[in-house]
């Protein structure tokens, strides 16, 4: 069973959710946003631990894999502590803003042995 960690838990993370609901071998286990009350209605509906902060969520061992569900100028940091804290990631697209921050991302990937 894949436990699913939603990062950015808004309109498109919650199209993450709702499709992970209907998979027999993965769950979602925890999502992270900043809006306290938008994660709080986010979780009712889904399951799983919440967090205001996704790095907190990277430190969850609950956590096997993530969804980068934010808006895309943010996927760079995001996915660079996702395979620094050994979580495969689904990255949104575009990936990433430039040519430059996608190797970045490839390449922490695959020093860090994580599907990406």
């Amino acid at each position: 069973m894949w436990k699913i960690g939603i990062i950015g838990a808004g309109h498109y993370g919650e199209e993450h959710a709702r499709a992970i609901a209907q998979l027999d071998n993965a769950v979602v286990t925890a999502a992270s946003r900043t809006n306290a009350a938008a994660l709080a209605g986010f979780t009712a509906r889904y399951g799983g631990a919440g967090y205001t902060d996704y790095i907190d969520l990277l430190n969850d061992p609950e956590v096997d894999a993530v969804v980068i569900a934010t808006p895309h100028h943010l996927h760079t940091d995001i996915a660079l502590a996702a395979a620094r804290a050994g979580k495969h990631i689904l990255l949104e697209k575009p990936m990433a803003p430039t040519f430059a921050e996608c190797q970045q991302i490839a390449d922490a990937a695959q020093a860090a042995k994580v599907c990406l």
